[in-house]
């Protein structure tokens, strides 16, 4: 699958995943798509300029999240900010196209190819939005551990090798056991 398709796809199903909550939300998706309808060419363009701006901002402030979980060689923050900044790095560049597209509807005239675009570009900007709040929750949670409990169980049962030897089976009896009657050839 070209690299293209593949960015569009990541782009949709990100969109369709939380398309209904931020139908709901107030200045979600819905809002930003509802202005379609009473927008004029020069502030679609103008929306447009400003969501790739926003986006492109964003991108940039994952990206200065994720050199500073290098420096602090913390592999859990680089791994969700990794993900994050990849999703809006595919929808930076739908958004461009998108813009691109839409300028060159509106000079031909084509309303609707415009609104499409128009849309695309709000949902872009909306789940952009999203990732870059979870993008902040990837360094800020690192010091809470309430999402997750990492456990070395090597080093646990190198500690307590008394309690779990392995090879242990003094307590277990095998004198009473008695193997079943059946056979699954029966």
């Amino acid at each position: 699958m070209p690299l293209r398709h593949l960015t569009a796809a990541l782009a949709m199903m990100g969109a369709l995943a939380f398309a209904p909550a931020l139908a709901q939300s107030p200045g979600g998706v819905s809002s930003e798509v509802e202005r379609t309808a009473s927008t004029t060419p020069a502030e679609k363009k103008a929306y447009a300029t400003a969501a790739v701006q926003e986006i492109g901002d964003a991108e940039k402030h994952i990206s200065k999240l994720l050199e500073a979980a290098k420096k602090d060689d913390d592999t859990q923050a680089q791994e969700c900010l990794l993900f994050r900044l990849t999703a809006v790095r595919a929808l930076q560049s739908v958004s461009e196209r998108a813009a691109s597209a839409m300028g060159e509807a509106l000079d031909a005239g084509n309303s609707e190819k415009a609104n499409h675009e128009f849309r695309k570009i709000a949902v872009a900007v909306s789940k952009t939005r999203m990732l870059r709040a979870e993008a902040n929750k990837c360094t800020a949670d690192e010091g809470s551990g309430t999402d997750s409990t990492i456990v070395d169980w090597e080093t646990f049962l190198q500690d307590n090798e008394d309690v779990f030897d392995p090879y242990d089976m003094s307590d277990l009896d095998f004198e009473d056991l008695v193997p079943p009657q059946v056979s699954p050839f029966e």
